[in-house]
């Protein structure tokens, strides 16, 4: 997406177009796949000191709540966020630190064995299945 299509999206979402969420969002597109918040406030505050980390957690809230964005958890550690482009689970190498996603219809026959056998339904998007890519795994 373009920053000028997630703005829309945003807007369209009952957002408010302002100069720092417009800042935050060129900042987000630059940054590529995956970043987290603090990751985006440095990068904005560069450009604009003035705009606070609050108002980033803010916008990323407002993105997230308009369909724009996901977060995951990798591990332990804190949010890291990505587009809300095509279905996929993330791969999370705990020694490395790799992501590699991962189609959603790889997982999909788990994720229905959950709802036929437990009545269960999985939301994907906020968790990484955590272990050890091919390179750094036991021989």
């Amino acid at each position: 997406m373009t920053v000028e299509e997630i703005v829309a999206r945003l807007v369209g979402a009952g957002g408010r177009r302002t100069a720092s969420r417009q800042a935050i969002v060129e900042v987000m597109a630059e940054a590529g796949s995956h970043f987290t918040a603090e990751e985006v406030a440095a990068r904005v505050q560069a450009r604009f000191p003035s705009i606070n980390i609050s108002t980033v957690y803010r916008t990323l809230d407002a993105l997230t709540e308009a369909g724009v964005i996901d977060h995951v958890h990798f591990g332990h550690g804190r949010a890291v966020y990505h587009l809300s482009d095509e279905a996929h689970q993330h791969l999370y190498c705990e020694r490395c630190q790799r992501v590699q996603e991962l189609p959603a219809d790889k997982i999909e026959p788990f994720v229905a064995m959950l709802r036929q056998d437990y009545g269960f339904t999985l939301d994907r998007r906020h968790f990484a299945i955590v272990g050890r890519c091919r390179t750094c795994r036991p021989a």
